[in-house]
């Protein structure tokens, strides 16, 4: 598991950034930056025979919200066996978060994303696939998470995107808010895209 060095404090990760609220004015304006590849109602739900037949490789997944509630450090034995059928599967699989990054022990071999602009930033979506999936093309790439302002933004990056709903938690009113307007606009625009 990555280590968190001096170089990742100075990216604000967490709480409200200047890319989170250039890309929230964004979205009633450029809708296919909320379009999903799909959405699931859990991360266990994920396909991934689907994913494999679609020619994805690569699969970055948010942790709170997504994997579990808002900074949980014990995830599901569900969570942590369909990450490893799809790394089995022979996906390169990294977690990506803007919260903490220390807590997720349960996940054997799973890098998790360090030392990149928060997102939803493109910067920060291209260096994590380039250096936590060795990848460099972004068609073969899909971001899971339940946030279209932070982890919709690998649709900036031409990243496929997964929507998951959101596990209930301990979270500030300011990303409960933000998250649920994201999503009410994505529906106006696709509205039969979710579950």
């Amino acid at each position: 598991m990555s280590k968190i060095t001096k170089e990742d404090k100075k990216f604000a990760r967490d709480g409200l950034t200047l890319a989170k609220v250039l890309y929230f004015l964004l979205m009633p304006f450029r809708p296919n930056l909320l379009k999903t590849y799909m959405a699931v109602g859990s991360f266990v739900e994920v396909p991934i025979e689907q994913l494999k037949i679609d020619g994805i490789k690569g699969i970055l997944i948010d942790a709170d919200g997504t994997l579990g509630p808002h900074h949980s450090s014990e995830f599901s034995y569900e969570v942590v066996e369909h990450i490893n059928k799809m790394v089995n599967h022979g996906f390169k699989v990294a977690i990506y978060t803007n919260a903490s990054e220390d807590r997720f022990h349960q996940f054997v071999g799973i890098n998790v994303v360090t030392n990149v602009p928060p997102k939803p930033d493109k910067c920060g979506f291209e260096k994590a696939m380039k250096n936590f999936l060795d990848l460099d093309d972004s068609n073969v790439v899909c971001m899971i998470g339940d946030n279209f302002l932070t982890d919709g933004g690998a649709r900036l990056a031409g990243m496929h995107f997964i929507h998951i709903c959101p596990i209930k938690g301990d979270e500030s009113f300011i990303h409960s808010f933000t998250r649920n307007i994201a999503f009410k606009v994505a529906q106006f625009y696709f509205p039969n895209s979710f579950p």
